[in-house]
């Protein structure tokens, strides 16, 4: 519990934007007792506990960390029943990709009103929106796009971790685009981090033997993927490869085709 307690009791001071010594006047302390909290070195007299619950606006319990122990807990339980979800066969054996994507979406809908702050579950489910939202038609998909738009944007607004962030400004670029907003989309694609600004791009540098090797994997399963994109758009609008400035491009576009295709 002492960690628990250091740790929320720090947290909620950033979260509020005070300062130790703030809380430490209206819990009529030292600044250094407060400090001693929240390095885990110590807790505060248990009569303090209900006027520091009181001042940052939360319960006895959160503040001891029982309520994280049972959100954790209820967090593993979803994201175990949204994977049997996404894996369980049909009766044919293969998976149905539109049936797993809408019972996923409809357990994701219910695990953000469930836990308001988990942000991890509204990446999935704005993810999944915007999935199944490029199968529909053009009259169908407008409303599970607006949805996965404003997931993106709760996201970017009140999340604070950088990896939520990224994912959702990824997910906003596709819905933007297929919403038909390709400006604030390209203006938006162009703000996130190039190849080389990637993890997998670094841990390139970083890993050797059988992590390297897997690395590898990762990183051309990714690109063939993107290169794949690029050759079936460029033959879907019916570009002409002359058009490429020199005959080293016109090789390069002839190598991605054969690779991917």
């Amino acid at each position: 519990m002492d960690n628990c307690l250091g740790n929320n009791l720090k947290k909620l001071r950033k979260a509020r934007g005070n300062t130790q010594e703030e809380l430490a006047r209206y819990l009529g302390i030292s600044v250094q007792s407060i400090s001693k909290w929240e390095c885990c070195d110590g807790m505060p007299d248990i009569t303090l506990l209900p006027k520091i619950a009181i001042f940052y606006g939360v319960t006895v319990d959160r503040l001891l960390g029982v309520d994280e122990v049972v959100r954790t807990e209820r967090i593993r339980q979803i994201t175990e029943e949204y994977s049997k979800i996404r894996e369980r066969p049909t009766q044919d054996g293969l998976p149905d990709v539109d049936y797993h994507l809408v019972e996923g979406i409809n357990l994701l809908r219910a695990a953000v009103r469930e836990l308001p702050d988990c942000w991890f579950f509204y990446q999935l489910l704005a993810s999944d929106l915007w999935q199944y939202a490029s199968k529909l038609e053009i009259d169908k998909k407008t409303a599970f796009l607006s949805e996965a738009e404003t997931l993106c944007r709760l996201i970017l607004q009140n999340c604070k971790e950088d990896r939520y962030r990224h994912c959702a400004n990824e997910i906003l670029c596709l819905v933007l685009h297929d919403q038909g907003n390709q400006e604030e989309a390209l203006t938006l694609s162009l703000s996130l981090p190039d190849a080389t600004g990637t993890n997998d791009f670094m841990l390139t540098f970083l890993l050797d033997g059988e992590e390297l090797q897997r690395q590898l994997c990762i990183c051309t399963g990714i690109y063939l993927r993107t290169l794949y994109r690029c050759v079936k758009k460029i033959e879907e609008q019916g570009f002409d490869p002359s058009l490429l400035r020199n005959d080293d491009n016109r090789f390069l576009l002839a190598e991605i085709q054969r690779i991917c295709l």
